[in-house]
């Protein structure tokens, strides 16, 4: 499994760099003008560190995406099919990867951003006051914390629901006229129930325990996609 993960990510290291260096770029941009008082490069950088924090964790979800469907629709990983894995295996190793590299990217921007103003119980009670002034709502620096995290496993969810639809569009609907658009249906069915399930999660008095419950549902019905993406590779998947 740890080759396979390493194999994945040696397929994405590149744009994980470019994400990288321009959010070096950016930090230089803001540390300039933080020394230097320049307030059109600190807008500057600030703006590009927020564009690669939200941009960023998207684009590591939708290039997962990508790969997947290009090694089924074209002979780009046609060997990673002869191996002597199977496709629990194989796509095991896509999602984990993925996945951790989503929380690894959410985890480090926060870090990134809680560094900028001076410590990431500072800034997440600058987010509550400006949210308490604007829209009444406040939350604790572990209610943030749960739902940032909360976030990026509902995206890890909604990944690998994609991932669902490309394997369907391969197998089960290849060939068939308008399987990208079947496929695409079927992820937004399944993306709507997925909506409703979580909408079930009760909301405790503790609003920890209650992002935690969302958290183990997430990544519970992501498991379920997971085995249920598995067993049609295995059986209806033809590369």
């Amino acid at each position: 499994m740890l080759k396979l993960m390493k194999y994945e990510l040696r397929k994405t290291a590149f744009s994980k760099l470019v994400l990288l260096v321009i959010t070096a770029v950016a930090e230089i941009a803001f540390l300039i003008g933080v020394f230097w008082k320049k307030d059109n490069i600190l807008a500057m950088g600030i703006i590009f560190l927020v564009m690669c924090t939200i941009f960023g964790v998207i684009y590591i979800g939708i290039e997962s995406v990508n790969v997947l469907h290009r090694d089924l629709n074209t002979k780009q990983s046609y060997m990673l099919f002869l191996t002597p894995k199977s496709s629990y295996q194989i796509l095991g190793a896509k999602i984990l990867e993925n996945g951790i590299s989503i929380i690894m990217a959410g985890a480090f921007f926060a870090a990134l951003a809680a560094l900028y103003i001076g410590g990431l119980k500072e800034m997440i009670n600058l987010v509550s006051s400006f949210m308490e002034v604007n829209w009444s709502v406040t939350f604790t620096p572990a209610e943030a914390a749960f739902y940032f995290f909360g976030l990026l496993a509902s995206w890890i969810v909604f990944i690998v629901n994609a991932d669902l639809s490309v394997i369907l569009s391969a197998s089960v609907l290849a060939g068939k006229k308008g399987s990208g658009i079947a496929g695409f249906l079927i992820f937004l069915v399944i993306s709507s129930i997925i909506g409703k399930l979580l909408d079930l999660i009760p909301v405790l008095k503790s609003m920890e325990l209650t992002f935690v419950l969302y958290i183990a549902a997430s990544f519970a019905i992501a498991a379920v996609l997971y085995v249920i993406s598995g067993w049609i590779m295995e059986k209806k998947l033809s590369v």
